[in-house]
């Protein structure tokens, strides 16, 4: 009489090693797509406009920036399209720090569900990124839609928001991955990130040609060519405002930026698997 072989017990409180722990992943996708798909059906539910205001909170951010920061105080003079260029770096550099903002909270906002069922636990920052990825129809939507009606004309070169926005994703991955360890650790995170995010941001120029302001500080000027953010917003402004396509030099910076993130962020993550939830 033939036998059925059971399957091998996992040890507890052994971190996993880092390739079965990437299977597990993959075999739970569909779980890592249904999060962020039922978060987001029940995020606006009790909203007159619902998911529209996916796309509402980055075109007012866009209004209100080219109000203080062109209008009363002219620091993006210069630039042939304001509104566009707003825009462009307004909804590219949403897509990072809501990704980072919501990664961060993934862990510390889930720990009931971290207790009740056992699952590889960077499924919720991964899910989260992912739930950025599923609303960023409507951002490029709102975006293309501006830069229309300020004038642009369509071009091949738009077609590159599709590469540059999948190495983006890799990036933001990593790095909700890390502050979701980090945020565990240190809770007050959770509070400092978003100020932070902000703060990168306006240095990274998401509101005025920054590189412009650093002619005459050349080792400034270096490090902000190759800051992820400053980049994040040069590319897709490039292809979309200047229909011109990345430098070689550019395309290997933010791809390297971004799978060395992953990687960190991944490992940084892995280390502390079996305590997330355990308060």
């Amino acid at each position: 009489m033939a036998t059925m072989e059971a399957p091998p017990l996992a040890r507890l409180g052994v971190r996993p090693r880092p390739r079965d722990y990437i299977r597990s992943l993959w075999d739970r996708r569909q779980f890592a797509l249904a999060i962020p798909s039922a978060e987001l059906q029940a995020q606006h539910r009790n909203t007159a406009l619902g998911g529209v205001w996916h796309l509402i909170d980055p075109l007012i951010s866009v209004g209100i920036w080219w109000l203080l920061f062109s209008v009363i105080l002219n620091v993006t003079r210069g630039v042939d399209n304001v509104v566009g260029f707003l825009a462009v770096g307004v909804f590219a550099f949403h897509f990072t720090m809501r990704s980072v903002k919501a990664g961060t909270r993934s862990i510390t906002s889930n720990e009931g569900l971290l207790r009740a069922i056992s699952f590889p636990r960077a499924i919720l920052p991964l899910s989260v990124v992912i739930a950025e990825v599923m609303t960023l129809g409507y951002a490029l939507a709102a975006m293309f839609g501006v830069v229309l009606l300020t004038g642009e004309t369509p071009a091949w070169t738009w077609l590159l928001i599709v590469p540059m926005f999948a190495i983006q994703f890799l990036f933001n991955t990593g790095l909700a991955l890390f502050f979701a360890r980090l945020a565990d650790h240190f809770r007050d995170l959770t509070q400092i990130v978003p100020y932070g995010l902000r703060v990168w941001g306006m240095l990274s120029g998401v509101f005025m040609p920054i590189t412009r302001r650093l002619e005459g500080y050349p080792e400034l000027l270096t490090i902000t060519e190759y800051n992820p953010a400053y980049l994040f917003m040069e590319l897709p402004r490039r292809a979309i405002l200047d229909n011109a396509g990345p430098t070689t030099r550019q395309w290997i910076t933010v791809l390297v930026w971004s799978v060395v993130m992953l990687i960190v962020g991944f490992f940084f993550f892995l280390r502390r698997e079996n305590e997330y939830g355990r308060g």
